[in-house]
């Protein structure tokens, strides 16, 4: 049996936690995180293939989870998706610099987010 891709999902609402593991929990290795400490922590001991990843949390940021992440040898080709209300291009422009493979904007169809998953995975 194939192993399940792993999705690391990270956003300090809880609900928009769940509905990423209501469309992701069935058929992915799903974990969680609502801090980007925490983020940074479950993705060193669980080696997400795709990391979902919130620009605007309180403490650590979005945008400094990404660098943290590209900083580290196991993680830095990890795809991080940014899912963010902050569309504008200057907000885009400092995701990629940051290392983000691609945004998908809040609120999003539940299409869009399946398809940008499959598509990096």
């Amino acid at each position: 049996m194939q192993e399940k891709k792993r999705i690391l999902a990270v956003d300090d609402n809880p609900d928009n936690n769940a509905i990423i593991e209501e469309l992701f929990g069935d058929h992915y290795d799903l974990r969680t995180a609502t801090t980007g400490e925490e983020a940074l922590q479950i993705a060193h001991n669980f080696r997400p293939d795709i990391v979902l990843l919130d620009i605007m949390m309180p403490g650590m940021d979005g945008y400094e989870v990404c660098r943290r992440l590209r900083e580290h040898p196991s993680l830095s080709e990890t795809k991080i998706l940014m899912v963010t209300a902050k569309g504008a291009l200057e907000d885009r422009m400092k995701g990629y610099e940051a290392g983000a493979n691609d945004f998908i904007t809040k609120p999003f169809e539940e299409d869009d987010i399946l398809e940008s998953v499959e598509f990096f995975l």
